[in-house]
């Protein structure tokens, strides 16, 4: 969840407005408190040409976390630096007391995405984003996820090809197929019911749908070889 990683936006949200937003999260949240947290490096939010910081949802979401550190871990700034380290660089990190969190579990670490940031980033246009919507390859939002981004952008691609989220409906159909069958293999250890449990069978299940999605590119890529000849 790299500061760095959106593009720059062309409205970002000023102090006061970040400040609206967290401060049903954080009601002692001063906007003080956020430059300092700019200042220490922690957040780069884009410097206006007035000398204003101009936030975007990445941004946001990056304070949520430092901000959800502090309060719920009580961790000095040394520290969260070295959580957000590793969770930029796609690592678990280590919280207090030894325990190995993933990055996907920890506050809701995932960057978020406005339609309009997320159609600049992919360079996609309106109409490719809403077939993909209607053909249930993105789910609909107002804020979306990183794995929304990398689906449109990989859609993009495709469409340059003639491939279009209509052709993709097949695809779809299976993938939730798929999914039904990771289910049954991880429903044993989400009957635990605990936390521990329930991110147990989340580990799991991305690991079998990473080897589901390994074997149907050998057997997809074994049919293209047949046809081509």
């Amino acid at each position: 969840m790299s500061a760095q990683r959106l593009g720059d936006a062309p409205s970002g949200l000023t102090i006061g407005q970040v400040l609206q937003q967290l401060r049903i999260q954080f009601p002692d949240l001063t906007s003080s408190k956020i430059r300092f947290l700019g200042d220490s490096n922690l957040v780069s939010p884009e410097r206006l040409a007035s000398g204003y910081r101009s936030y975007r949802h990445a941004d946001v979401e990056r304070l949520r976390v430092i901000l959800g550190l502090q309060r719920d871990y009580f961790l000095p700034l040394k520290q969260i630096e070295l959580i957000l380290a590793d969770i930029d660089a796609g690592k678990s990190p280590t919280l207090p007391g030894g325990s190995t969190v993933s990055v996907d579990s920890i506050l809701s670490l995932e960057v978020r995405f406005t339609r309009s940031e997320m159609l600049k980033s992919a360079e996609a246009t309106k109409s490719l984003l809403d077939d993909a919507i209607s053909m249930g390859l993105i789910p609909a939002a107002e804020i979306y996820t990183d794995d929304s981004l990398k689906t449109l952008k990989a859609l993009v691609e495709l469409q340059k090809a003639g491939i279009g989220p209509r052709h993709l409906r097949g695809l779809r159909m299976q993938a939730e197929k798929d999914a039904d069958i990771v289910h049954s293999a991880v429903l044993p250890i989400v009957k635990g019911a605990s936390r521990v449990s329930k991110q147990k069978a989340a580990d799991v299940a991305r690991d079998l749908a990473h080897n589901l999605e390994q074997v149907r590119i050998a057997v997809m890529m074994r049919s293209i070889d047949d046809l081509i000849g």
